[in-house]
């Protein structure tokens, strides 16, 4: 794939333990005699989508919000729920999950989905660790694209390979106060920023031409297709995430998924984040099917911030096929995203939403991850994911 494409997406920051350990104190305090709700789940196939073919000038505005100085990246953020426990069910305690009003709204609108035994094999890319001149010579490329001059930069090393903070920051500030954070080479996040519609418009605007540039098809546009995603805390307030994609609807779907990962920008009302596209891919490997991911889910043997005591009981809702570009990868890959609820989950959440929130708009789901390479490769293209200040690795072992 081209180097100069684009894509930038909102990550959210994931609760600390000691904010979780403060928020469910709070909760247990406020907590009043409340009537659990039963409700059936009802989910859509997609999010709301919007294709556009781009032909002039007319962009979607940029909306976002996140703590710069936070402990991580992760996608939406992921509100922490402890159930109650139930006889026989010792770790419930500890589940967490979104609150959603529609299960959909956490779909990916990853183009495989209903597609996932078209593909047997997909690329991986290398995620090196850049030099500070790297790093400098990406940002200032970026900084004018997007119109900003900078006059203040500040360098973090790596903390290592096998860490969260494996990618080294380089921290710009610009003449109109917006902030900019390079991670690594591939993550630019942007807040503070007086017009961050203009900005977002530009970001836009060379994801666009950068997918022209690629098509083998230039006669046709790109389409841009938009989508919303809200997820609410114990407070019953959304927290909203717009996702915008670049990408040819008629090319083959391994590109599609290609460009659904680094043609693609998420945003909330006051940050923008974007993921810059990899080099050249280092190989093609083989990928598990959909059947094995899901099992190895209900088995315990999966990845994410979300966690079940109870995996093998969960209703999986949809599988989609995604590139992880989250923080303190060596390789950007393939995994099965499983969204899944519980049947007990519409109970936790009427037990724990604020006094005066009422409950039964919402309902649990939970996000799960499976690596797509086949496992007899794995040690050649190792994955990670975290969550908070370590490995988000959940095994059968934990189930115990």
């Amino acid at each position: 794939m081209n180097s100069k494409d684009y894509r930038s997406t909102l990550g959210g920051v994931t609760p600390s333990p000691a904010w979780r350990e403060r928020t469910l104190a709070a909760m247990k305090q406020a907590q009043g005699q409340k009537r659990p709700s039963r409700k059936p789940l009802a989910i859509v196939a997609t999010a709301a989508v919007l294709a556009v073919a781009v032909t002039g000038g007319v962009w979607l505005s940029g909306r976002t919000e996140v703590d710069p100085d936070g402990p991580g990246v992760a996608h939406t953020p992921e509100p922490v729920v402890t159930p109650t426990p139930t006889p026989g069910m010792p770790k419930v305690w500890d589940e967490s999950f979104s609150f959603v009003t529609n299960p959909g709204n956490l779909a990916a609108n990853s183009p495989s989905a209903g597609r996932l035994d078209e593909l047997t094999e997909l690329p991986v890319y290398e995620n090196p660790i850049p030099t500070e001149e790297e790093q400098r010579t990406l940002l200032d490329q970026w900084a004018g694209i997007l119109g900003l001059t900078i006059t203040d930069v500040e360098w973090t090393a790596s903390y290592g390979e096998e860490t969260m903070g494996r990618e080294p920051t380089l921290r710009a500030e610009c003449a109109d106060g917006t902030k900019l954070w390079l991670r690594g080479m591939y993550d630019l996040y942007l807040y503070d920023s007086p017009d961050l519609t203009a900005i977002h418009d530009r970001a836009l605007q060379a994801l666009v031409q950068a997918a022209a540039s690629r098509s083998e098809n230039q006669a046709a546009a790109p389409a841009v297709y938009t989508s919303k995603s809200e997820t609410y805390g114990f407070d019953g307030m959304a927290r909203t995430t717009w996702t915008t994609v670049v990408r040819d609807p008629d090319a083959p779907l391994e590109e599609q998924i290609w460009d659904t990962a680094f043609q693609c920008m998420e945003s909330t009302d006051s940050t923008l984040r974007i993921y810059l596209p990899p080099a050249e891919s280092i190989s093609t490997y083989p990928l598990r099917s959909e059947a094995e991911a899901v099992a190895s889910f209900l088995s315990g043997d999966y990845w994410g911030c979300h966690y079940t005591s109870h995996p093998d009981q969960a209703t999986v809702l949809l599988v989609e096929l995604e590139y992880d570009l989250t923080m303190g990868q060596p390789y950007f890959q393939p995994v099965y995203r499983i969204l899944y609820t519980q049947d007990y989950w519409d109970e936790v959440i009427a037990d724990w939403v604020f006094d005066g929130v009422d409950p039964s708009p919402f309902t649990g789901v939970g996000v799960a991850y499976v690596p797509a390479i086949d496992p007899e490769y794995q040690d050649e293209v190792p994955y990670r994911r975290y969550c908070n200040d370590g490995l988000a690795h959940m095994t059968p072992e934990d189930l115990l």
